[in-house]
């Protein structure tokens, strides 16, 4: 009995196989692991400069790893005080780089503020969004200062490499994170009943 040649129907199905075998194997990336990890959206909240604050942004945004196509060199969440659930509009926060320049980014109404390099632009420029446009790549190490409503917080170390904050500024303070970003230490005597967190 002789067998007659593989059809064009076979072999595809022989790749198709061979390709879910594969990927089986190999895996995703490190990156889109991390990326997985994130979690889904927040209901109601689509994506763009309000989603995923207190989140690590450069996941998503950085040069290994764009799938929100927008590369970002920095990026955080601003909050008033550390056990607030929402982001803190309005804040600025201002860095100076390794060759003394200084730039200020706004946070938006999620808290949250981004700063992409925009090679040819002659100044940084702050748009609504939380966004600021460099037209130079900052150098490392950067000190970092906040400010906001008169409050001001200055970080005590440097910012050696890591653009997303909330790689060391994530949830609650503890062995793996410094806690969120805030400005205010204490809630005021008026605003809680006379307690402190």
């Amino acid at each position: 009995m002789t067998r007659s040649p593989p059809t064009a129907m076979a072999r595809a199905l022989c790749c198709a196989a061979l390709g879910l075998l594969l990927a089986g194997c190999i895996g995703q990336s490190p990156e889109q692991r991390a990326e997985a990890d994130l979690g889904p959206e927040q209901p109601g909240v689509g994506t763009g400069p309000n989603h995923r604050p207190g989140q690590p942004c450069l996941t998503c945004h950085g040069p290994e790893h764009t799938p929100g196509e927008e590369v970002f060199v920095l990026a955080g969440t601003v909050y008033r005080r550390a056990s607030d659930t929402r982001g803190l509009e309005g804040a600025e926060v201002e860095f100076e780089d390794a060759e003394g320049r200084s730039f200020t980014a706004r946070t938006n109404r999620a808290g949250n503020f981004f700063v992409r390099v925009e090679q040819g632009r002659a100044e940084p420029r702050q748009r609504n969004n939380g966004e600021l446009q460099l037209p130079w790549p900052p150098r490392f190490p950067l000190r970092v200062r906040v400010h906001g409503d008169g409050t001001q917080q200055t970080m005590r170390g440097l910012i050696w490499r890591e653009g997303s904050c909330a790689v060391c500024h994530g949830g609650q303070p503890g062995a793996a994170s410094n806690g969120r970003i805030y400005l205010e230490a204490h809630m005021p005597a008026d605003a809680g009943g006379g307690q402190t967190p």
